[in-house]
């Protein structure tokens, strides 16, 4: 019986070659696309079934919108944006995440068991039963039993307990709170806090700091070199700096602003907004969200960045690297996006989703919602066009230069010969350039 198997494989192998083109190096170029097409070249190849859902190559698997993995990144998209697993970062919303490796401070959650390890602590618990952390959410140590009920926090010398979170705090000569009834709090810069059935009586008191306030009635911030004063707060409001020769009002927020000094603002909120911080940034809208420009300029990273939109979802952004190195993208909702970077360039149509930029959407929904699609080098020495999931494709790879009309017919062309092929290739046709020229 076994004998029997393998005769018949090799018989279909057999009538499968004599359909095959074959060309030097073992090339296998079959296309009937959409429904599948399958490309081979020595160890590389490459299938595509079904329009853009299957997708299978030496460097990546996909079946989308559910499935992509990238083996050359070790990054793989399962139902995105809900999982997303690579190296340094995993998760699948809500149930499990996980961050670091094994050296860097692994933490691992599959809701509702969390554990991890910070350097030679480990620690670990069921939420909200029991648990313990170390260096998470910005504090040394935490720990819960039956949260909200109690939980202890520990940040530096600073020891917090709280007992049905947020209503009762409490930190040895720090912290007394009864949210909202009362609270006041010690911080370590001498300063301190008080508030009486919050948000409506607030103090603070510092080193060179003092407020108070009645909201929404009234607020009162002041210092040796500063002054603010609300009334219904925050529609109404004064703020004075003397150190930065600064001020600004608003009258009422967030229609009317002006500011001059350490930034320049005008605001007449939906007409006309306007806001310059020196050389680092500027940002103007007109008759909002009609049209809208902002730029910025990182003087850290000598980066400048510049957006342009009209109705919010058409934009123009642009970004420009110390070296000289430009990165643009143009969306025009809903019918394109085109994206720049470097030497490299692509565009899709249509962009009702243009979250092309993302990684994860870019392998998973991005080719199953674009009817056409594109890219290419700075000199066109790669490059791809593919309309209705590459029904009608062109392609260029150096010297190589591929159209196709699904399996109807295709053309393949190098410096010194041209290949028609028809009936997804099966029948083919070769001619010698050198050889027939005149």
């Amino acid at each position: 019986m076994i004998q029997k198997r393998c005769l018949r494989g090799r018989v279909i192998l057999v009538f499968l070659a004599a359909f095959i083109p074959v060309t030097a190096g073992h090339a296998v170029d079959i296309d009937a696309s959409p429904l599948f097409s399958y490309e081979s070249l020595g160890d590389a190849y490459t299938f595509r079934g079904l329009g853009p859902i299957l997708e299978f190559s030496e460097h990546s698997s996909a079946v989308r919108p559910f499935y992509h993995t990238d083996r050359e990144t070790s990054r793989t998209e399962i139902l995105y944006p809900l999982g997303s697993f690579s190296n340094e970062r995993s998760m699948f919303v809500p149930f499990y995440r996980s961050t670091g490796d094994q050296e860097d401070h692994p933490h691992t959650e599959f809701f509702p068991v969390f554990s991890g390890r910070y350097k030679d602590k480990a620690y670990g618990g069921v939420f909200p039963l029991y648990g313990t952390m170390y260096h998470r959410f910005g504090l040394d140590e935490a720990r819960f039993v039956l949260w909200p009920l109690y939980s202890k926090t520990r940040l530096g010398d600073i020891e917090t307990c709280t007992v049905l979170w947020p209503v009762f705090s409490y930190s040895e000569g720090r912290l007394l709170r009864v949210f909202p009834l009362y609270g006041q709090e010690h911080k370590p810069d001498d300063s301190s806090s008080a508030f009486f059935l919050w948000p409506v009586f607030l103090c603070e008191r510092g080193p060179d700091r003092k407020m108070d306030a009645v909201l929404p009635l009234f607020r009162y911030a002041r210092g040796s070199t500063y002054r603010n004063i609300s009334v219904l707060w925050p529609f109404f409001s004064y703020n004075r700096d003397f150190a930065a020769g600064h001020m600004s009002a608003d009258f009422p927020w967030p229609l009317v602003r002006a500011a001059s000094g350490a930034y320049e603002e005008t605001r007449v909120f939906p007409l006309y907004w306007s806001k310059t911080e020196g050389s680092s940034y500027s940002m103007k809208t007109v008759l909002w969200p009609v049209w809208f420009s902002r730029s910025h300029h990182y003087e850290d990273t000598g980066t400048d960045e510049k957006t342009v939109s009209v109705l919010l979802v058409n934009r123009v952004s642009e970004k420009t690297t110390r070296d000289g190195q430009t990165h643009r993208r143009v969306i025009l909702w809903p019918f394109l996006y085109t994206s720049r970077e470097g030497s490299t360039s692509e565009w899709h149509f249509p962009a009702l989703f243009p979250l092309f930029f993302d990684k994860g959407f870019a392998s998973t929904w991005g080719p199953v919602l674009s009817l056409a699609e594109g890219a290419a080098d700075k000199d066109l020495a790669s490059a791809r066009t593919s309309i209705l999931w590459r029904t009608i494709s062109w392609e260029k790879t150096g010297d190589k230069t591929k159209w196709s009309v699904s399996f109807l017919a295709s053309s393949t062309r190098t410096p010194g010969e041209r290949q028609w092929g028809f009936l997804g290739n099966l029948l083919t046709f070769r001619q010698d350039i050198a050889a027939s020229a005149p």
